[in-house]
């Protein structure tokens, strides 16, 4: 692929992943996203096909960055847990605009699509760095934990990352509200991944 195309591509990405977000996959279409990019419709044929593998091309270029930035950190750093889940928010507050156009863009399409991990390392773990969490996780629990357990662990700890990163950026930020400054959140992690653990060594 030529430089000039993949910057056609790339401008694509950019002005869809803005309109999905604003306007769900439903209420934008692809004229509207051709004329935004100043591309014709036939080059957005060309480099995804359809409405429907742009808008994934973009949900699964942010689920691979994401967990190809935690391994990096992982294998570079060697944290424990705290500090990995510690590092994932942190990473989600530094790219607080595309996490929050990737979360809108999920939640206002009304259609299901097949927005999965595979071909990646964390596709049978669920959310992006599973993987990498889960080796965090069974490197203090052991590698005798139950599947179910450790899905659980987590999904529960990404969920609770991830729902403090979106807060903090959408609404903590801009407020006084008690204990929603970064140094709270932070401690609010450490003190749910000991008891993740703790719940995990009596199972």
């Amino acid at each position: 692929m030529t430089d000039q195309s993949t910057d056609t591509k790339q401008k694509i990405i950019e002005v869809a992943r803005v309109l999905f977000a604003n306007q769900g996959f439903e209420g934008t279409s692809v004229r509207e996203i051709a004329k935004e990019a100043e591309v014709n419709v036939a080059s957005l044929n060309y480099h995804f096909s359809n409405k429907e593998n742009l808008f994934l091309e973009i949900i699964r270029a942010g689920y691979i960055e994401c967990s190809q930035t935690m391994r990096a950190h992982y294998d570079n750093t060697k944290p424990s847990l705290e500090d990995l889940l510690v590092y994932c928010f942190n990473y989600f507050t530094q790219k607080s605009h595309d996490l929050i156009s990737l979360f809108k863009m999920m939640m206002s399409t009304q259609h299901s699509h097949q927005m999965t991990a595979k071909g990646t390392e964390d596709e049978m773990l669920g959310p992006p760095g599973g993987k990498v969490i889960g080796e965090a996780i069974t490197k203090v629990v052991g590698s005798n934990l139950a599947d179910e357990d450790l899905h659980w662990a987590v999904r529960t700890l990404f969920s609770h990352v991830i729902h403090n990163s979106l807060m903090y950026n959408c609404c903590f930020i801009k407020n006084e509200i008690p204990f929603t400054q970064i140094s709270d959140i932070e401690k609010g992690i450490r003190r749910l991944t000991k008891v993740v653990l703790l719940e995990l060594t009596k199972s």
